[in-house]
Order: C-alpha cells, then sequence, then structure tokens
C-alpha cells in the first residue's frame, strides 16, 4: 500500500544531533528499515557513521537493489549486521512478489555477493542474511532459494517466515 506514496526522509543534520543524543541516554541499537527502502537514503553512509561515532550498533533490513559499491565499502565494516528480503528463488517469481522488473532479481544477488566477498576479503564481522516470506507463490522455490544462499551469495542465514494475514 505505499506505492505512491510521497517520499519522505530524514534530515540528516537533526538526525546526527538526535543520534548523538541517543548515544548518550543509551540506546544500544537502530535497525533502519521500514515500508521505504533505507539505503535509498542520500545520506545513508554518512547516518551509518554519524550512529556509530553516537556508540549506537547499527543493522538493516533492505531489498539490497540498490546496495552499491559505496555503501558495501563505507558501510558495512560499522554494520552489524544486514537482511536481505529476497522473495523467491527466481527473477520470474520475485518480479511478481515485489511488482519489480525481473532484473532487480540478479542486481540483488551481485550486490549480496559483492557484500559477503567485501567482508571475507577485509575480515569484515558483518552479518549478511537472506529472509523470504513463505507464500503459495514462491514455496516451490524456496529449495533453490536455499542453494542460492549458500553456494552463490555465500550468506550466512537464510530465514523462512511464514505469511499472516492482519
Amino acid at each position: 500500500d505505499y506505492i505512491g506514496y510521497k517520499p519522505v526522509s530524514l534530515n540528516y543534520e537533526i538526525f546526527k544531533h538526535q543520534l548523538k543524543e541517543m548515544g548518550r541516554l543509551g540506546i544500544k541499537s537502530i535497525m533502519y528499515a521500514g515500508e521505504g527502502e533505507p539505503l535509498l537514503h542520500k545520506k545513508i553512509n554518512e547516518i551509518v557513521l554519524a550512529t556509530n561515532k553516537a556508540g549506537i550498533d547499527i543493522s538493516f533490513t533492505t531489498n539490497a537493489t540498490v546496495m552499491d559499491r559505496k555503501f558495501i565499502e563505507s558501510s558495512l565494516a560499522l554494520t552489524k549486521w544486514v537482511k536481505v528480503s529476497l522473495n523467491a528463488g527466481s527473477a520470474s517469481t520475485s518480479a511478481k512478489i515485489h511488482q519489480a522488473k525481473e532484473r532487480d532479481f540478479e542486481n540483488v544477488i551481485e550486490n549480496v555477493k559483492r557484500a559477503t566477498q567485501f567482508k571475507r576479503d577485509n575480515g569484515i564481522q558483518c552479518t549478511v542474511g537472506v529472509q523470504v516470506i513463505l507464500l503459495p507463490e514462491n514455496s516451490h522455490e524456496i529449495i533453490e532459494l536455499a542453494r542460492l544462499c549458500r553456494d552463490e551469495m555465500s550468506a550466512d542465514y537464510l530465514v523462512i517466515k511464514s505469511y499472516s494475514q492482519h
């Protein structure tokens, strides 16, 4: 239902100030997620750095379509974990479920591969995993998704979540 909403982003300068206060008050961690894509924020790498400087652990839930090289090289080492929502084991099913382009699926696979390779090459401790919501439309692809996670993306884990209608 969020499709068509006007984009709204956190004001970086205000949030940076708030992060300092949150750190002083003892906030231990922040997960950047939501009904929007956190990696779309134009200052996401600066937000990660400010969060880290405030002494707050960082994690992300993302669709990873825009998890670019800059994010991987600048922010992955400062992040505790990244969970990628990938609700299919094929491009066609992914496109149907996410109402996106089929090429996004391969893009996500490549972005996760790049992230896991970068963390291995640089001794980074960030955990990179994948989650899938089990639906009738994707249930036949869970084994293929598990294979992709293990053999292609080198993900640290795969979470299979049940769907419940609210």
